[in-house]
């Protein structure tokens, strides 16, 4: 008995000495952030995947004018309200008139007489009846150049090795520019146009808008395809190539949408943040990385912020543009219909390069910006490392809005093989989909978001003239 006591004795004392030696253990740990409440809550919760295999899967491709990107549009509006937006509607601009895909076939009339694989570039005229001509190849800088050439190359299908660019001189005013160089290619009556895939191991590649250089007639072909047809003229065998092109644009313009929807903030200044990326993609696969993978990260982080009754500073709106694959369209039609508010819009965050994760974000070359952009990033270290880079960045829908002197900010991603091999390709689906890395991206677009809505006001820069 006596040995019992002692023991229990002991045993009390003993863990009386542990407590006075750890306070802190006693002492409740600090509640979570708003931002690790996001990085958290989109790590377990996400519907990321489920979103983008209803817009890719149910919907597929959504061609800027069509019924398949009218659909999309309704399924985010939906999904937007659903997550907590207020005021979801459509916004319409002047698209012009739409282009509709057809069938696209070559075949060499000499040689081994093998199919080549051909796509119609978007936004052209087709063949009103197969064509058959000789292939000349083209290889030129300047516009000068072309004048040079044309007359060789009349009544040819020309296969495009390098196109006229302007000069800085030329440069200094576009619009003459392109009138000139228009004029210049419907001058030389080419009889087609085959331009080059930018893409590997026979990929399929797309492109085009309504100011377009090569107008008619005028299709992609795959690289290997291209070389055999270079290998030939190096040989002094001139191809013959039959070519049939069936797009077409509808008999009368339309009006084209962005979806554009609020969820709104505490400080009642009407100024936001806005969260953007393009709905419409091209339609040689089912747009999953270019550019549902954006989408369906912008309504994540709105999932996120309402599931967690999370309410910033600033509002935060976000716009699903249309357009964006024919030059911007649609971002530079909301930013011409705004304009009289632009000043109100604290920053612009765009998704627009893959599904990979978020490395970073540009500064813009601007100081002040590169000071609240690094205070902005800095909750989401623990999501890899982060950077936020000297220097510009172009080619998606933050740039009319950077352009007004509003900042904006593309998120830089883990590229990996998107350039060379998924974008605008056949490809473009959610087989290709980095899983891993759409989740760090979304919680990554919150939590500076997050940052933006309620930091301090950020400076607008002179508009570019």
């Amino acid at each position: 008995m006596m040995r019992t006591l002692l023991a229990l004795l002991s045993g009390g004392l003993l863990y009386a000495a542990a407590l006075a030696q750890t306070p802190a253990a006693l002492t409740p740990a600090p509640a979570p952030t708003p931002e690790q409440r996001m990085i958290d809550d989109i790590g377990t919760h996400a519907e990321l995947m489920p979103n983008l295999e209803r817009l890719c899967d149910d919907i597929g491709a959504r061609l800027t004018g069509s019924p398949q990107l009218q659909a999309a549009q309704q399924w985010a509006m939906t999904r937007l309200r659903a997550y907590g937006a207020v005021d979801v509607h459509l916004e319409a601009y002047d698209m012009g008139r739409p282009w509709r895909r057809g069938p696209a076939r070559a075949h060499l009339l000499n040689a081994s007489g093998m199919t080549l694989d051909v796509v119609q570039k978007g936004w052209t005229e087709g063949t009103a009846a197969p064509v058959r001509a000789e292939v000349a190849l083209l290889d030129v800088k300047t516009l000068d150049e072309f004048r040079a050439a044309a007359p060789a190359l009349k009544g040819k299908i020309v296969l495009v090795e390098s196109a006229p660019r302007a000069t800085p001189a030329q440069r200094q005013d576009p619009a003459r520019y392109f009138a000139d160089a228009s004029r210049a290619v419907r001058d030389a009556q080419l009889a087609g146009v085959l331009l080059v895939s930018s893409k590997d191991d026979g990929l399929r590649d797309m492109w085009g808008g309504p100011r377009s250089l090569f107008d008619r007639h005028a299709a992609i072909v795959t690289r290997e395809h291209a070389n055999l047809l270079k290998r030939l003229l190096a040989r002094g065998i001139v191809p013959r190539v039959e070519l049939e092109l069936g797009g077409h644009f509808a008999a009368r313009p339309a009006l084209a949408h962005n979806v554009v929807s609020d969820y709104p903030g505490n400080d009642g200044t009407g100024e936001m943040v806005v969260l953007g990326a393009h709905l419409d993609s091209w339609d040689l696969g089912a747009g999953a990385t270019d550019n549902g993978s954006g989408v369906v990260a912008m309504l994540e982080v709105l999932r996120a912020w309402h599931a967690l009754g999370l309410r910033p500073k600033r509002s935060l709106r976000i716009v699903l543009f249309s357009g964006e694959e024919q030059g911007l369209l649609g971002s530079r039609a909301y930013v011409a219909a705004h304009r009289d508010v632009l000043d109100r819009i604290q920053a612009v965050l765009v998704q627009d390069t893959g599904s990979g994760r978020v490395i970073g974000f540009p500064d813009m070359r601007n100081e002040a910006w590169y000071a609240a952009l690094t205070q902005a990033v800095a909750p989401a270290a623990a999501l890899g490392p982060l950077d936020v880079m000297y220097g510009p960045a172009g080619g998606s829908d933050f740039e009319p809005f950077f352009a007004a002197g509003v900042p904006a900010f593309p998120a830089l991603q883990d590229e990996r093989d998107y350039r060379s091999h998924i974008q605008h390709s056949q490809v473009d689906a959610i087989d290709h989909v980095d899983r891993a890395g759409l989740v760090q991206a979304a919680q990554v677009l919150a939590v500076v978001a997050w940052g933006l809505a309620n930091g301090e006001r950020l400076p607008h820069a002179a508009a570019a003239n």
